[in-house]
């Protein structure tokens, strides 16, 4: 019951979220074999509100499910970049090689979203969403 108890508390904590009871779904797009890792290109269904674009990449020799890092693409004011710089790092301060092969060599898998705004999301300014979201009563993220 411990557990239960602290379970709600972060759920609590994390403020407004979707219904937990809303199935979340995924659909494969295309497959590519990058080497040393497998890149998938995905668009998962997560709060009924917005499809999400994501690459997921996994170990090439990975026979069995493996645990997998949730990489959160930086800002830096870069809005058309989004969940590629998992795989193409755009600038020189950036993990070299990429996150995707360093943690796929590593036994992980690793995904990666596109945010609101970001990548195949842009479009609209953070600023704008931001204020939209707050009219209409909407505190949660992806």
């Amino acid at each position: 019951m411990h557990n239960e108890s602290r379970r709600l508390e972060l759920y609590k904590l994390l403020g407004d979220t979707p219904d937990r009871s809303y199935k979340v779904s995924g659909k494969k797009i295309a497959e590519e074999d990058r080497g040393n890792y497998i890149l998938k290109r995905i668009t998962l269904d997560l709060n009924g509100i917005e499809i999400v674009p994501a690459l997921f990449a996994k170990p090439k020799d990975a026979v069995k499910p493996t645990p997998v890092v949730l990489y959160n693409h930086c800002h830096g004011g870069l809005y058309d970049l989004g969940k590629s710089e998992l795989i193409n790092p755009p600038l020189t301060y950036f993990q070299s090689p990429c996150y995707a092969e360093v943690l796929t060599s590593m036994g992980y898998s690793t995904l990666c979203i596109d945010h609101w705004c970001f990548g195949e999301r842009r479009g609209i300014l953070d600023q704008d969403l931001f204020k939209q979201m707050l009219w209409n009563g909407q505190v949660y993220g992806e």
